[in-house]
């Protein structure tokens, strides 16, 4: 099965730049666009990836464990 990868964007070092969207990678690719993260892995769920999605917690000031996380949708 093929990984996607859920991220948001814009991608920023300003912590204080807000997330306008979340988009869906596949092989390296954009391949949809969403409003929000919880769209996005269930189109990516529904097209038979194996979804992964981006922590935001960096915007936070806090350790970032991994930056990754499974989708439990």
């Amino acid at each position: 099965m093929t990984n996607a990868y859920v991220e948001y964007r814009p991608k920023s070092n300003d912590q204080t730049h807000g997330v306008t969207h979340h988009v869906v990678i596949v092989n390296e690719v954009e391949v949809q666009q969403f409003n929000t993260q919880l769209a996005a892995e269930k189109w990516a769920r529904s097209q038979g990836y194996t979804v992964h999605v981006a922590r935001e917690r960096h915007r936070q000031e806090r350790p970032n464990p991994a930056h990754w996380r499974k989708s439990d949708c």
